[in-house]
């Protein structure tokens, strides 16, 4: 079954509560209808926890002065004349290059946002320095007064929020950075003419352009990040009881055959297919991890079913179309009756109805959300106590 879904393992983020089901029992209805997903009685098989009220921070996004100069000085960067290689260390305003390599520090991944590898011309990444390029000042102070050569190692807390990736916000990172190279930037030419003649706008009409793509950006960086954290909630406050054999032998074979037909696709084994793509280093650690992977998935299935019923959701018109033409935009289809018909040729109409089903659970979760005014970080231990 492929429906949206969003990750609820590795973020310590919820302090645990006790878990109390979402609807007494004698309201749930008992499903026994030969042939339905999940034909059970599931409070035999999970215990949802509360589902309803559930806290979430305020994250309003209003640009600050420094969000407004910062992103000014970006685009002036780009018309602005330039001295390679000064002979001294780099500082704010200068252009530099990076080739880093970057890890969380709680489990050893690879983040792959700030993982820059060299490329065949020795570059890395390169931006403006100090003026909060990638939203994350901390790199930024890393940087400043390294010299062109250097290799440092440091760790670093990403913001919380943090607008560019708010799944990781608040997470820390281990990078080692090697500065590849330094360009001193003149800006002094960058007047009002300066930003008309290549942007178009100047005065008023500047700082408005400016907060309006500010606005803009982040409000869909964090397009769903209600949903998101309402989601792991809940999924860390239920409990699996017991795994339903019928739906999890389906989702293991599912998987498995989709496996064992890419490898076969790519001319391999199936054990040199979960090496080369999934680092496995034998079979039994892939089925174990491929156990694990489909229980959680049944887990996640009976927590959606359980709520839609005692809550007798049905997908809204409104919801549907808006979110039809959202899953298509990918695929630059605009138009609402091509867009349905493509998503249902895609996925299959069954499936696709189940995934619908899903993401319309997940976002009355959401709405359902208390929004705590006086909290600002996403992950705040204040929430949920």
């Amino acid at each position: 079954m492929n429906i949206k879904r969003i990750i609820c393992t590795g973020l310590a983020v919820v302090t645990l509560a006790t878990c109390l089901t979402g609807c007494k029992d004698e309201k749930y209805e008992a499903y026994d209808r030969e042939g339905e997903r999940y034909d059970y009685y599931l409070p035999d098989y999970v215990k949802v926890c509360d589902y309803k009220n559930i806290e979430v921070p305020d994250i309003t996004y209003a640009p600050s002065e420094d969000d407004i100069n910062n992103k000014k000085m970006q685009m002036a960067v780009y018309y602005a004349p330039r001295t390679e290689d000064p002979d001294r260390p780099c500082q704010k305003g200068d252009v530099v290059d990076i080739i880093t390599t970057c890890k969380f520090t709680d489990t050893g991944e690879t983040y792959s946002l700030f993982n820059f590898e060299k490329n065949d011309n020795d570059m890395g990444q390169s931006f403006l320095l100090g003026y909060n390029y990638f939203g994350f000042p901390a790199l930024d102070e890393a940087v400043i007064g390294m010299e062109a050569g250097e290799t440092k190692t440091v760790k670093l807390t990403l913001p919380d929020p943090y607008y560019n990736d708010y799944t990781n916000s608040a997470r820390e990172v281990e990078m080692e950075i090697y500065l590849n190279y330094i360009d001193s930037v003149d800006f002094s030419a960058a007047t009002d003419e300066y930003f008309h003649e290549h942007f178009g706008y100047y005065g008023d009409n500047l700082r408005e352009y400016i907060i309006t793509e500010l606005r803009e950006d982040v409000n869909e960086k964090m397009d769903g990040y209600r949903e998101y954290i309402t989601w792991n909630y809940v999924c860390r406050n239920s409990k699996l009881k017991k795994v339903p054999e019928k739906e999890y032998n389906e989702v293991y074979e599912s998987n498995l055959n989709t496996a064992r037909t890419s490898a076969e696709s790519a001319g391999q084994t199936l054990l040199e297919y979960v090496k080369d793509y999934y680092g496995f280093k034998d079979l039994d650690e892939y089925y174990k991890n491929l156990k694990k992977h489909c229980e959680d998935i049944c887990y996640e299935e009976m927590i959606l079913t359980y709520i839609r019923r005692c809550e007798n959701l049905e997908v809204s018109d409104e919801y549907y179309e808006k979110t039809v033409l959202k899953l298509a935009e990918p695929y630059d289809i605009k138009d609402y009756a091509e867009a349905e018909n493509f998503l249902v040729y895609y996925y299959g109409a069954e499936q696709f109805n189940e995934m619908m089903m899903s993401m319309y659970t997940q976002n009355w979760i959401a709405e359902n959300a208390t929004v705590r005014e006086d909290i600002n970080q996403l992950f705040s231990d204040k929430l949920n106590k």
